[in-house]
């Protein structure tokens, strides 16, 4: 019988233990459960894409590339394209970034309507910030370019060389009337 008083003295001694540590390490686990879900919030966000490429269609043009805000995507004919898995790097910088802005993302990028998603990539610039490509040539915006599916960059030349729309097929957009 004592045996069996002994046991469940220790059995007692054993639960009360774990009440009270369960009842210290409550707020532990509560900051626990609170920074997983920190952590969980922070994973999701970085392996959301931090820019989406998508495409329109225009009547001048053909179907159009586009990123943030649905602003039409140019290549400076001067980035040749590379035959490597990289593109070259940008030659648009200082002045000409300031009215071609270069596409720059954190992650990799993702595709929406008819964007072909072996087609994009990204470069490293001289800052190190990366700069999304699309077949192999670096992307971006045209300041005058103000509401989305506007292409008023179309085959403009400026001094910074000739800026062409890019066709979610990866080609040149053709020289419309936009």
């Amino acid at each position: 019988m004592n045996r069996i008083s002994t046991l469940a003295a220790v059995g007692a001694l054993a639960i009360a233990a774990g009440a009270i540590a369960g009842c210290g390490s409550g707020s532990a686990t509560g900051a626990t459960a609170q920074s997983s879900a920190a952590t969980t919030a922070q994973s999701t966000t970085k392996s959301a894409p931090s820019l989406t490429i998508a495409t329109y269609k225009t009547p001048e043009d053909g179907t159009l590339i586009s990123g943030a805000s649905n602003r039409t995507l140019y290549v400076l004919t001067a980035d040749e394209k590379s035959t490597s898995a990289h593109a070259k790097l940008s030659t648009c910088y200082g002045g000409c970034a300031v009215v071609w802005p270069p596409v720059l993302a954190s992650g990799a990028p993702a595709v929406a309507g008819k964007a072909n998603a072996s087609l994009l990539g990204l470069t490293t610039r001289r800052d190190g910030t990366k700069q999304v490509t699309y077949n192999g040539l670096p992307l971006y915006y045209y300041a005058a370019d103000t509401k989305a599916g506007q292409a008023t960059g179309n085959h403009l030349k400026d001094g910074f060389g000739l800026w062409v729309g890019v066709l979610a097929s990866g080609k040149l957009a053709p020289d419309g009337s936009s």
